[in-house]
This record gives C-alpha cells, sequence and structure tokens, in this order.
C-alpha cells in the first residue's frame, strides 16, 4: 500500500454544480458584494462551491477503499434526479447572520433518500457527526462581522431579488479531499460514483430572465 493511502485525510461527501451555474453564483456574490463593507463576508470560492451531504471529518487512509465501496453501495440503484438553485437566506436567521446561502429546490425527496442511505452506510468513517437535520443549501459567504454590523448583511440579503439561478441533473456524487491551506481549502475529488442513466449528456437549463 502507498504511503500516501495510509497517510490520514480530511473528507466529505457532494454534490459538484454545472460551470454555469457557479458562474451565475458568482454574479449574485458580486451583486451581494457591492452592497455591503468591504470584507464583511468571506465569499465562497469558484472552486469551493458544492451540494454538501455529509462532511466527514478525518478519515484513516486504510479506510479510503472500504469507504468508497460503502459510498458505491448507498448510490447503488439511484436514478439521477434535477435540482435547481432558488431563493436566498442566512442561517441561523438574518438577524444574526453567520453564513450566506443559496436554497436547493427540484427533486428534493430523492435527494433527502440518497443523502440518508450515504449516512448510514458511511456512518463507520470520519470522526464528525451532523445532529441536525439535513437541510439542502449551498453556502455561498460566511459573515466576517458581528451586531450591528453583522445585521446589515441579513438585511441586504432580505431585499436581495433572486432569480431561478438554473437546474441541472445530478448524476454522480464525489468524495472529496479537503487539504487546508492558508489561502483556503483546496478540494480534489477521489472517488466519482455515477448514478443510474448517466449516459445521456447533462443539459443545463439557463437562468430565467
Amino acid at each position: 500500500m502507498a504511503a500516501s493511502t495510509a497517510e490520514n485525510f480530511r473528507a466529505f461527501i457532494a454534490i459538484a454544480l454545472e460551470p454555469a451555474l457557479v458562474t451565475e453564483l458568482q454574479k449574485l456574490q458580486r451583486q451581494l458584494q457591492a452592497e455591503l463593507p468591504e470584507g464583511a463576508v468571506r465569499w465562497t470560492k469558484a472552486e469551493q462551491l458544492h451540494l454538501t451531504l455529509r462532511f466527514l471529518g478525518k478519515v484513516s487512509g486504510e479506510n479510503r477503499d472500504r469507504l468508497t465501496t460503502a459510498l458505491h453501495c448507498a448510490c447503488d440503484g439511484t436514478r439521477s434526479f434535477q435540482l435547481a438553485l432558488q431563493e436566498i437566506g442566512c442561517f441561523p436567521n438574518t438577524r444574526n447572520p453567520r453564513v450566506v446561502w443559496v436554497g436547493i429546490r427540484g427533486d428534493l425527496d430523492p435527494l433527502r433518500r440518497l443523502q440518508q442511505r450515504i449516512e448510514l452506510e458511511t456512518r463507520e468513517f470520519g470522526d464528525s457527526s451532523e445532529e441536525r437535520t439535513f437541510q439542502p443549501h449551498l453556502t455561498v459567504g460566511r459573515v466576517r462581522i458581528f451586531g450591528k454590523e453583522a445585521r446589515s448583511v441579513g438585511e441586504t440579503v432580505e431585499r436581495a431579488t433572486v432569480p431561478n439561478l438554473g437546474v441541472w441533473m445530478v448524476r454522480r456524487i464525489g468524495l472529496v479531499q479537503s487539504t487546508l491551506a492558508p489561502q483556503g481549502a483546496r478540494y480534489t475529488t477521489l472517488a466519482s460514483i455515477n448514478l443510474m442513466d448517466d449516459s445521456a449528456e447533462s443539459p443545463l437549463s439557463p437562468p430565467a430572465p
């Protein structure tokens, strides 16, 4: 076994976005940034935009192959499904915003079923657990200010008009390694598991006018 395989690694399981959707999210980030004090929000970089299904935390490198097999089992029999990016909000709320998010709509039932299967099949891997109910969303920014200034971020988000940013077909699930670095986390896809009917081209609807 190679030394790199034996090393522990930090990882998560996620759905990647179509490039055109990433472009639309970046436009939204710039729109919000223009209305906020400089440095009020640390915006998620384009290469870091994804829909997290489970954050694993630290995983033993010796378990990487077993984890990949478990993820295949979790995805087995799941057909491709369609999701859309709509709405914007803050966690925990707009009065005390810490995270700026964009909502997920579309085929939420198969998404939730898949996420539950992933939780079940991969429960023995990683050192991180999540007690909160799965809420499908994309984190597009993290608020860096507090108090009254932070409330201004929430107010800006409440005023924002967000059209349908586009839809995409979810055709694969990724096991992603996250390497922490001073300039931000670097992501490397370790495994990509195809859902059923993955042979067709991935359509992407343009954003609504």
